[in-house]
């Protein structure tokens, strides 16, 4: 009896052992082999993206110029010479003068010359504030190039499936999908290439304003301060006699009403 027990008992025992090494073979050979795939796709993937990253760039600067006038076809000249172009351009006149208070200008340049055009253009006078900002798109492109492949290719079988097409029914219907895959396809296409040209063309919000209001903050001495105290009084006194002026007509209306109201009286007492 006993010799049966120990018998079963070194049998199991093996059987445990044999199975315990098999798994661990087969543990070791699984992580041997997961650790040692290539992993080639995901790899190339990420390397891809990293080596290919989308990002936007918008700048925006304020300067404070001498000749606003001036400095705006300078910005052109500038915006020209670094490959770029002036999408937009406002100017705000003195009503009564021709003279610019302000520009505001949306220049593009390509991104590689951002930086030297930014350092060019707050050449142009005093800078008073200056930002630039980055957005990364990269998984949006990478995105829109996937849906692009994929539709490409289901465009390309619905028309093998329309040329192959026995009777009417799959005919339309077939038509009908690509008819919509295509449509699909070149909003995608138009959303690339809007967003290519945001990456490819980096942005700067140009604002051009003059040195007068801007000196009017800045310490400017005794003596300046007194002739800017006299052009206050000179300006001053015009708006006051312009006040007057517009007062008159409404004070000579009242007196005259108070004077018909006084002699109506009098009538009347008599």
């Amino acid at each position: 009896m006993n010799k049966k027990l120990m018998l079963v008992i070194s049998l199991f025992s093996t059987l445990v052992l044999s199975a315990c090494g098999s798994n661990t073979d087969s543990m070791g050979m699984s992580d041997s082999s997961i650790s040692s795939m290539p992993a080639t796709g995901e790899m190339t993937v990420e390397n891809k993206i990293s080596a290919d990253r989308s990002i936007i760039k918008t700048s925006s600067l304020t300067i404070r110029v001498k000749n606003v006038e001036k400095s705006v076809t300078e910005a052109q000249t500038l915006a020209a010479s670094f490959d770029g172009r002036v999408d937009d351009l406002s100017q705000y006149k003195n009503p009564g003068s021709q003279d610019s208070l302000s520009a505001n200008l949306t220049i593009r340049v390509p991104s590689k010359n951002l930086e030297a055009s930014i350092e060019a253009f707050k050449k142009l006078g005093d800078v008073e504030a200056s930002s630039v900002s980055a957005s990364d798109v990269t998984m949006q492109k990478v995105d829109l190039d996937a849906r692009i492949a994929a539709l490409t290719t289901s465009i390309e079988r619905f028309k093998q499936l329309i040329s192959a097409a026995t009777n009417t029914a799959d005919l339309i219907a077939a038509e009908t999908a690509l008819a919509e895959r295509q449509a699909e396809l070149d909003s995608l296409n138009a959303q690339l290439k809007y967003l290519s040209d945001q990456v490819d063309m980096s942005v700067i919000y140009l604002s051009l304003l003059p040195n007068d209001s801007f000196s009017a903050i800045k310490p400017i001495g005794f003596i300046a301060g007194i002739e800017k105290g006299f052009v206050a009084l000179l300006n001053a006194l015009a708006n006051l006699t312009s006040i007057l002026g517009y007062a008159i007509p409404w004070i000579i209306s009242i007196l005259v009403i108070v004077l018909v109201f006084k002699i109506v009286s009098r009538i009347r007492r008599r």
